[in-house]
């Protein structure tokens, strides 16, 4: 007897079945079994506050079964109504901070992810303020107890609180001496200082565009000028974004330096001149300045005298390892261009066509942080 399908058809017909099984699967195991990361967590103790900085997967907070799980929640400038409050109710009842006999009540001051569509390697970002209230005895020990997404079998917090570090499971506690929880002027500046550098030397798209500057520094006395723009920039901009309640999205901050970076390629492949590096480096470096700012709030700001020595710290560490990365850059970059020269001589590039080739690959780059920043 003849079969029914023609033997085009039958193919046609299992991937027809295969696209229907991997859909009904993906929609069963929609809540991820496995946590794939542990989540950070830092506390920075302040004298009227705790800053908490949580950090991990996307899904260990988009995927919280009767919570958050099934809301298609995006986060920051497209999350849905209620998604903040329900996250922030969940993490004051599974992350509990209690000092003196007194539950901390935290605050979701700050809540993003990076872009992309694989939520297996998207993370977020989370910055919560867990207020002292009056009276508190600030000599007494903290104890942190965590049952933070419990339902997952290999669910785990790394918690790290004035330099301690502890891995605690879901319903592990910790108790923390109050010596290590007194709020010291040098730690505070030491630790901003830090932070600063952390956030150059993390951050590709900014490493990207300093070094798209140094591409077409003809001379040190050039790029100092060129990099002394950017940093006054960016340093009025992180100070007046910090200290004000300007709300800028930060995903229009990170498609801002997204473009920066393809027009400073563009510059390197069209123009010939310059000279007026210092205005354009000065005008992007406002743009950078507010990403600056995003990282700072998210790390929690102390305050009174110690505001003021955190803010510069944080400042100055940006400053540091910027001009580290330009002067481990700058001579690799003179020895590149003087070897070019050399071989040019034998049929060889010339160093102009070596700029171009480089320019092409910062403006893909800034395409590609464009496009994922802004429909990612």
């Amino acid at each position: 007897m003849p079969s029914r399908f023609s033997w085009p058809a039958r193919p046609a017909a299992c991937v027809v079945l295969c696209l229907f099984c991997l859909s009904w699967l993906s929609g069963a195991v929609r809540a991820h079994q496995l946590q794939v990361e542990p989540v950070a967590v830092v506390l920075r103790p302040q004298e009227t506050f705790i800053a908490a900085q949580f950090s991990g997967n996307v899904q260990d907070i988009t995927q919280i079964p009767d919570v958050t799980l099934g809301t298609e929640a995006r986060i920051g400038d497209r999350s849905p109504d209620g998604f903040e409050e329900r996250l922030e109710k969940y993490v004051n009842e599974h992350f509990v901070l209690v000092q003196g006999g007194r539950a901390l009540t935290g605050k979701i001051t700050d809540l993003r992810r990076e872009p992309g569509s694989d939520v297996t390697k998207v993370r977020f970002e989370m910055a919560v303020r867990y207020e002292k209230p009056v009276g508190l005895d600030k000599n007494a020990p903290l104890t942190i107890t965590n049952t933070l997404f419990g339902y997952l079998p290999n669910a785990l917090a790394t918690v790290n609180v004035a330099g301690f570090q502890r891995n605690l499971k879901p319903g592990e506690s910790q108790t923390v001496d109050p010596s290590a929880l007194a709020v010291n002027l040098l730690t505070n500046v030491w630790g901003f200082f830090k932070e600063g550098m952390v956030h150059i030397f993390q951050g590709p798209d900014h490493i990207l565009f300093i070094l798209a500057l140094l591409l077409v520094s003809p001379t040190l006395k050039g790029l100092i000028k060129t990099l002394t723009g950017f940093t006054i920039a960016h340093s009025i901009t992180l100070v007046i974004s910090t200290l004000t309640s300007v709300p800028i999205p930060s995903r229009l901050v990170d498609v801002l330096v997204a473009i920066s970076i393809i027009y400073v390629g563009a510059e390197n492949l069209f123009l010939k001149s310059t000279a007026h590096r210092f205005w354009m480096a000065s005008g992007f470096g406002f743009i950078h300045g507010f990403a600056f700012a995003q990282n700072l709030r998210d790390i929690g700001l102390p305050e009174g005298n110690g505001l003021f020595w955190s803010l510069l710290s944080f400042n100055l560490g940006v400053e540091a390892a910027q001009v580290l990365l330009c002067s481990a850059a700058f001579p690799l970059l003179m020895l590149w261009k003087t070897s070019t020269e050399r071989r040019q001589k034998y049929g060889g590039l010339k160093w102009e066509s070596v700029v171009k080739l480089v320019s092409a690959g910062v403006i893909v780059m800034g395409a590609y942080w464009l496009v994922q920043r802004a429909f990612g």
